[in-house]
C-alpha cells in the first residue's frame, strides 16, 4: 500500500521495494505458524523519511529487519538500491548490511570503549578509503557530541548514547539507515531531539530513513506513514 509524499517534498526514485513480502515463524507441538508479516508490497522513495507505525506484535520490526537483511523473508521480493535482498546468501548479507545504518532501540554500545571508538567499531577490521577516526570525529560533532569522544557509555545520558549509535550507523555513509524503535528508551525530549537529528540528516545527507515506532508523534514528523496491523498494512493506524 502506497501512499502520497506530503505536499511540498518532489518526487524522489524509489530505493526501496517490497512485493509479496510474507514472514511465518513455526510454532511447538504442530501447531499453526504465527504470520508476522502477511502479503506486504511498498516502495520507499529515496532521500525521505518513513515511519511503519503499529502495535506490539503488529510486525513492524519485522518488516525493518527483513528489509536490513537481518531475517529472511518466506515469500516474496525485497530489492534496495535495485538490488534482491531477499534470496541473499548469510555472507552475502553480512556484506550488505556494512553498507546501510542500523540503529536500535537498545543502543548496544560497548560498555569499555569511549563514544570515539564504539563509532569506529563497525569499520575498524575493515580497510576504508576514509581515515576511521577522522570520520568517526566529524560524526560526533555532526551529533552535537564533539565533546564527549573520550567518555564512556557510563557517563552519557540515554539521549547522548542513542546519538552515539546513530554517528556509528553512520560511518560507512549510507543511503539507507533503518531505526527500530529509536526513541523507545527516551523521554519526550529526548526523543524529539533525536528525531530532529533523523530529520537533518535526510535534509544535508540525503539519507533514506524507516523507522519503526509506537509514538504518533514521531510518526506525525514523518514524510509518510505506514500503518501495520496483524502484519498487514492497514488504511487506519
Amino acid at each position: 500500500m502506497d501512499e502520497p509524499p506530503k505536499q511540498g517534498r518532489p518526487a524522489a526514485d524509489p530505493l526501496v521495494r517490497l512485493r509479496g513480502v510474507r514472514r511465518m515463524f513455526p510454532m511447538p507441538a504442530g501447531a499453526p505458524p504465527v504470520v508476522a508479516v502477511d502479503d506486504v508490497s511498498l516502495t520507499i522513495a529515496a532521500g525521505s523519511v518513513i515511519a511503519l507505525t503499529g502495535p506490539s506484535g503488529s510486525g513492524k520490526s519485522t518488516l525493518l529487519h527483513m528489509i536490513g537483511a537481518i531475517e529472511r523473508c518466506d515469500e516474496g521480493v525485497i530489492e534496495v538500491a535495485g538490488r534482491p535482498v531477499s534470496g541473499l546468501s548469510s555472507a552475502a548479507a553480512a556484506a550488505y548490511r556494512r553498507g546501510i545504518g542500523l540503529v536500535f532501540q537498545r543502543f548496544h554500545l560497548l560498555p569499555a570503549l569511549t563514544a570515539l571508538d564504539n563509532v569506529v567499531v563497525p569499520v575498524l577490521p575493515f580497510r576504508t578509503d576514509f581515515d576511521k577516526h577522522a570520520r568517526a570525529r566529524e560524526l560526533l560533532a555532526l551529533v552535537g557530541l564533539a565533546d564527549k569522544a573520550a567518555a564512556l557509555p557510563s557517563r552519557l545520558s540515554g539521549g547522548q548514547q542513542q546519538r552515539v549509535a546513530i554517528a556509528r550507523a553512520l560511518i560507512n555513509r549510507p543511503s539507507l539507515l533503518l531505526a527500530d524503535e529509536p526513541t523507545g528508551n527516551l523521554d519526550s525530549h529526548n526523543g524529539a531531539a533525536v528525531m530532529d537529528l533523523l530529520l537533518r540528516l535526510r535534509d544535508e545527507e540525503g539519507t533514506t530513513i524507516v523507522v519503526a515506532t509506537h509514538d504518533t508523534d514521531i510518526a506525525a514528523r514523518c514524510d509518510q506513514a505506514l500503518h501495520l496491523r496483524d502484519g498487514r498494512l492497514t488504511d487506519k493506524p
